[in-house]
């Protein structure tokens, strides 16, 4: 009998005022080095809800804390003997100073015009612009 590996990631487009947070992933990431995207990562069998997990991943990654969370998409990516679940949210800056930790390179609130000039992961620009 194989095993299948499959993962649950939780992804947030935070906003303040009008612009959006990003971070540039580290060089020496495996996925996407040196890309910007947006915080999350890989729901942990410790955190009890979705939205736990992305408050998580948003302290351990900028230090911010995020309120009025929203799911906004959903996409399965199934690879054979894995697979992935993403769930992208959307939700406001509540407080905390933006730092970059864990694996992330910078941290900036950017406006959509810079946002478009970066070299971002896949479905960057889709998720920001679904909360325009």
């Amino acid at each position: 009998m194989s095993s299948y590996n499959f993962k649950v990631n939780v992804s947030c487009v935070i906003k303040k005022d009008s612009d959006f947070l990003l971070i540039k992933r580290a060089d020496d990431e495996e996925v996407f080095p040196g890309h910007w995207g947006v915080p999350g990562g890989t729901v942990e069998p410790t955190d009890p809800t979705l939205e736990d997990a992305l408050i998580r991943e948003c302290m351990e990654e900028v230090g911010v804390e995020i309120l009025n969370v929203q799911p906004i998409s959903n996409d399965i990516n199934d690879k054979g003997d894995r697979g992935a679940l993403y769930i992208v949210f959307k939700a406001d800056y509540k407080r905390g100073e933006l730092q970059a930790l864990d694996g992330t390179a910078e941290a900036k609130w950017l406006g959509i015009d810079e946002i478009r000039s970066l070299n971002l992961t896949p479905k960057t620009l889709e998720m920001i612009e679904a909360c325009l």
